[in-house]
């Protein structure tokens, strides 16, 4: 066994080698290495003129001579490049301060909204959790908001003239249109922006109830019930983004979508700022004209009494255009029987809703822009109606009867000897207010308003604003 493993031990024979052997052994091989590369290259290049040059650069005179030349010289460092990276690019690096892609909206004006005020503030709204909600919207009113931004039985549709001038504006664009009326409130009133994703939600989201899919099933429509529907559509929206913390941080805007038509003995200044932009919408709708947002809505405090200066202006063609024809001609089948009734003690007792009616004609054909007068809740509507009565106050037209703060009175009367209590709510105008003679206006009685005599204000003296 000893001997059988040195025999297997010196089979093969030790040779040595100096190391100058070696070296010239691995100078030999580069040599042709180098010559192999060549012998490539120069097939590479086909039948190309001239020498071949085998030049070795380095990266940054490579870039140069790519700025220089415009393509990029021919290397072995290059062949070699190009063929260690022939597996495959390397995958792209995403930088963070790229956008990632936002929502696909099929309306142009959508799009254009996103871009313009939602991306450049994206990174703001991500961080608060308000992207999401925004998208939502955005998204509910881009698939269903095409439909018209008045409905039938609201407010605005009563009066149909400017009902007709309303019907042609579609939910889309009035909330894309008060979202940014908004924006330019909030960046008057504040210095940063940590309400600013909050405001965008309130007005894009405040007539969402009026789309078809969020309607009372049945019934007859409500003005109001688009407020309520908004906001119920809203909060269900907030909960599926964000959860039970998103909609307790957004109750405030869902509040004030609640309440964009309402009174409330605490406003919120997002509802302050929503009942804004809003009326500076309608104004533009109604006119055309770009309102300034922040003188767009009447104070709610009770010193919103001055009546506008159109108004003073126009009070005297409004009362003969408009009430003037109306004057003892009957109109009504039971008592008082006309809109306007005329008195042997100069005045002329005129309802204070017809009268109304016709300022707002007068400002459809003037296009006169104040929706003041053409707001659907209650509160709006009495108030306007109370700086109708002072406009007449003010030229000393307005009789006896009416104390200051309300718009009209009641008043007792008698009819063919029978006394009819609170039979009239009225406004009782001076006769001289009219440019037709007392005595011409009672030849047009009847005999039906022949029969009413001996008018007094009763002690109920009318409705405050």
């Amino acid at each position: 066994m000893r001997g059988r493993k040195r025999t297997e031990m010196n089979y093969f024979p030790q040779v040595a080698i100096s190391w100058e052997t070696a070296a010239a052994f691995s100078l030999f091989c580069f040599c042709l290495g180098a010559a192999f590369y060549a012998l490539a290259l120069g097939q590479r290049k086909g039948k190309r003129s001239g020498p071949e040059t085998i030049e070795f650069t380095t990266a940054s005179a490579k870039r140069a001579s790519r700025r220089k030349n415009g393509a990029q010289t021919e290397t072995i460092g290059a062949l070699a490049e190009s063929l260690w990276l022939r597996s495959g690019p390397e995958p792209a690096v995403l930088s963070d301060r790229e956008p990632t892609s936002g929502p696909v909206f099929k309306n142009p004006q959508t799009r254009a909204f996103w871009a313009e005020e939602i991306e450049p503030n994206r990174h703001l709204f991500e961080k608060r959790r308000e992207l999401a909600v925004i998208e939502r919207v955005l998204t509910e009113l881009d698939r269903h908001g095409l439909c018209s931004s008045v409905v039938s039985g609201d407010g605005k549709s009563a009066f149909a003239p400017t009902a007709r001038r309303f019907s042609r504006v579609t939910l889309l664009e009035h909330s894309l249109r008060a979202a940014r009326y908004m924006r330019e409130i909030h960046d008057s009133l504040y210095t940063e922006k940590i309400l600013y994703g909050k405001h965008l939600v309130a007005a894009l989201a405040h007539d969402v109830g009026k789309m078809e899919c969020l309607r009372p099933e049945g019934g007859r429509y409500v003005k109001d019930d688009h407020a309520a529907a908004s906001a119920r559509a809203l909060n269900a929206w907030i909960m599926e983004c964000g959860g039970e913390r998103a909609a307790l941080s957004f109750r405030s805007v869902v509040d004030s979508v609640r309440n964009h038509h309402r009174s409330v003995n605490a406003p919120d200044p997002i509802l302050e700022n929503l009942k804004r932009a809003d009326t500076a919408a309608r104004e533009e709708e109604f006119s055309g004209v770009r309102k300034n947002p922040r003188a767009a809505a009447a104070p709610t405090d009770g010193t919103d009494a001055e009546p506008p200066e159109w108004l003073l202006r126009d009070m005297p063609r409004i009362l003969n255009d408009h009430v003037g024809p109306e004057i003892n001609t009957a109109a009504l089948e039971e008592a008082p029987f006309a809109r306007a009734i005329s008195s042997t003690n100069g005045i002329v007792y005129v309802c204070p809703h017809y009268l109304f009616d016709g300022v707002r004609e007068h400002m459809e054909r003037e296009e006169i822009a104040d929706m003041r007068f053409f707001d659907p809740s209650r509160p709006a509507e009495l108030r306007a109606k109370l700086l109708v009565t002072n406009s007449l106050k003010s030229r000393n037209w307005v009789g006896e009867g009416v104390r200051d703060g309300y718009y009209a009175a009641f008043w007792n009367y008698e009819y063919g000897g029978k006394k009819i209590k609170k039979g009239g709510f009225w406004v009782p105008v001076f006769a001289e207010a009219f440019d037709v003679p007392l005595s011409e206006l009672e030849k047009r009685k009847n005999a039906e308003l022949r029969r009413i005599t001996s008018v007094s204000p009763c002690l109920a003296r009318g409705r405050k604003k």
